[in-house]
């Protein structure tokens, strides 16, 4: 009778750790889209202060305060969403919204120290729902070791200067080595970078400066694709690519 009752109790626990596993990866999104609003929040709040304090307001600066206010009221609907457990599709499609908006706040945004914190953020929830870390119906890729099949992955986002993008499995870390840097970059994977060498190959879709692969995946790179940027002019731009294998 204790045998029985012991493997009831081990089955029971092995059902019950996926389960648990999910609510985790679940509340690391929430955790992450809850900063993202709390900081949205203080850069809308920072943008009025601003914006009432000036007697010289013309309707560039009013966009944007208003775009402000926009952004943090989605920040703040993305958060209830991940409460809610949403499905991944959906959670990605707000995310874009979120991204459309923030490209247009950065175009006319002058509280540069409070919006980096809100860049930072978003490229953190970014990487949570480009990891397949939270619920949904898109579980991470799994085949023999980190995949076997072909995919695609487009990245974009705002390079000034220079930047280099470590593609590992399925997450796309940028580090700015010049210039200012942004947090707004946006992968998009249909399939997990395999743990394996393959030849991956990158098609320029949009970008003024030079997008080119500076390491194919190896063993001594733990298997991941470097891009680099070079944007050659003043100021910061749009770039976007594509990496197939």
């Amino acid at each position: 009778m204790l045998s029985r009752s012991l493997l009831l109790v081990v089955v029971s626990l092995l059902f019950a750790c996926p389960a648990l596993a999910q609510f985790r990866q679940g509340d690391t999104l929430s955790d992450a889209a809850a900063r993202l609003s709390r900081d949205a929040e203080d850069f809308a709040g920072a943008a009025y202060n601003s914006y009432s304090n000036s007697n010289r307001n013309g309707r560039n600066d009013t966009e944007g305060m208003m775009l402000a206010q926009q952004f943090s009221a989605a920040a703040r609907t993305f958060y209830r969403m991940t409460v809610d457990r949403r499905r991944n599709q959906d959670l990605r499609d707000a995310y874009d919204v979120m991204r459309n908006l923030a490209s247009s706040v950065e175009r006319s945004n002058v509280e540069r120290g409070s919006w980096y914190n809100v860049q930072r953020s978003l490229q953190d929830v970014g990487r949570e729902i480009n990891g397949n870390n939270n619920p949904g119906p898109f579980p991470p890729d799994t085949g023999g070791g980190g995949g076997g099949r072909s995919g695609r992955m487009t990245w974009k986002g705002r390079v000034d200067d220079d930047v280099r993008i470590m593609i590992r499995g399925g997450n796309a870390d940028v580090e700015t080595i010049g210039g200012t840097p942004y947090y707004d970059g946006q992968p998009n994977f249909t399939a997990s970078l395999p743990s394996r060498r393959v030849n991956v190959r990158l098609v320029n879709k949009r970008g003024r400066g030079d997008i080119y692969i500076e390491q194919q995946p190896s063993r001594e790179n733990d298997f991941a694709v470097v891009v680099r940027i070079k944007d050659p002019k003043g100021g910061a731009s749009d770039y976007e690519f594509e990496l197939a294998w």
